[in-house]
């Protein structure tokens, strides 16, 4: 990684070796970002003498096995409690959700703190790595009890609401802190010290994928992001009805935008009800609208086969309207498929404009139109700005690059006594 994407915390007092086992804390409660970026850092550290141990703070068994596939150990910790993880989501507090969630930590939070420093001791681990933002009162124990760790912050502050001033309060004082984009961390802490480091791709990702054939004339793209407001579902509605008919053959293809079978066995009792009531979600009123758009655009449910879908495609869409960390950008780059993104925090530090990529304003469905539509009509560009795309991944977004910035985030972490969040 180069060296200015980062930007250490504190000057170590020594040169301290790595840690032998560290325990992760995970706060998620399923599949998705956050999931995948620790389990690719978590067999990266494997490498130099790493062990890991994954604890799920919410406990599922896609979770289970998704780490078990990688031979990476889990223990479940429902007993650590964290705040409402709303990465692109603001919580107010009109919303009963908010509230609840809210009184849940301040309920939890002492038994929080002692659970964490009870898995501490249960694992043996030399380092406690906090995988995201929700995680507060472990946080705060850990710095208490003089444990080394690192706070790594994987999302923007989804509001400046109390929850957000809570969280920054701790972050300012915690020793050890990661940020996955500079948006991120000047969102969060300003101009405070901290380590720079872009999620990851694995190495292999970077091996020659030919682009798909045009022999039938269709130039195909892929948007990964759901149906999701902030990832601008609605904005890729308009942009792709306008283009409908404008340009010659193309085809979008949208995983994750069917219904799952087994995700709807898992709807909470809440949902179900206010569906049976005559609810409608995002998904409900936009999937009719996107079908109506058939061939053009396909449906399809959801795919752990990420690497093999956008091999398939030439570019992927991602019209973000909040700031966030769009992981499918680098995962295609890695495969040499260039993206088309929103000029918004995180979005753009992964594209370069004009080189490795295009960037539109966000919520501008015409601008993001007409960008489409000058990768379906010029392949050159659209190579061109793939084969940029790769170069850039490889150097920024490697797990071999991740593996090296965090090993010096832990290195700081064993040589610097962590402050107290107390007080």
């Amino acid at each position: 990684m180069p060296s200015d994407e980062i930007m250490n915390a504190a000057r170590p007092r020594a040169a301290a070796a790595l840690p032998r086992r560290v325990l992760f804390i995970q706060h998620a409660g399923c599949l998705g970002g956050s999931a995948t970026s620790l389990r690719y850092l978590v067999e990266g550290l494997r490498s130099v003498g790493v062990e890991g141990t994954v604890a799920l703070a919410r406990p599922a068994r896609d979770l289970e096995a998704f780490y078990a596939a990688a031979d990476i150990a889990t223990v479940p910790a429902a007993e650590i409690c964290c705040w409402d993880h709303s990465t692109v989501a603001p919580r107010h507090l009109t919303n009963p959700r908010h509230l609840l969630d809210l009184a849940s930590v301040a309920v939890r939070w002492r038994s929080s703190r002692a659970a964490t420093l009870r898995l501490v001791e249960r694992v043996g681990a030399d380092l406690v790595h906090l995988n995201s933002m929700p995680l507060g009162s472990s946080a705060a124990a850990l710095a208490e009890e003089g444990v080394p760790f690192v706070w790594h912050v994987r999302e923007p502050p989804p509001d400046q609401g109390l929850r957000t001033a809570a969280i920054r309060r701790l972050l300012l004082r915690a020793p050890v802190r990661i940020f996955i984009s500079r948006h991120d961390k000047q969102a969060w802490i300003g101009g405070a010290a901290a380590h720079i480091v872009p999620n990851c791709v694995p190495d292999d990702w970077f091996a020659e994928v030919p682009p798909p054939t045009d022999a039938d004339g269709v130039v195909r793209c892929a948007y990964l992001g759901g149906f999701s407001t902030a990832k601008g579902i609605d904005v890729l509605a308009e942009a792709l009805t306008a283009l409908r008919g404008q340009t010659g053959g193309w085809r979008c293809v949208m995983p994750w935008c069917l219904p799952d079978a087994a995700a709807a066995g898992r709807e909470r009792p809440l949902k179900r009800a206010a569906r049976l009531l005559g609810h409608r979600t995002l998904a409900d009123r936009l999937r009719p609208r996107f079908a109506a758009l058939a061939p053009e655009v396909e449906l399809r449910p959801f795919t752990r086969d990420v690497r093999g879908l956008l091999g398939d495609v030439d570019f992927v869409l991602f019209p973000a309207v909040r700031p966030h960390f769009p992981r499918p950008v680098i995962e295609a780059a890695a495969l040499g498929r260039p993206a088309i993104g929103s000029r918004i925090g995180g979005v753009d530090e992964c594209i370069d404009d004009g080189v490795t990529g295009v960037l539109c304003p966000p919520g501008d469905p015409v601008a993001l139109a007409a960008a489409i539509r000058r990768y379906l009509e010029d392949a050159p560009v659209r190579r061109a700005h793939g084969a940029a795309a790769r170069d850039r991944a490889r150097r920024i977004h490697s797990l071999s690059a991740q593996v090296a910035a965090v090993s010096a985030a832990y290195r700081e972490a064993l040589a610097c006594r962590p402050e107290s969040l107390a007080g």
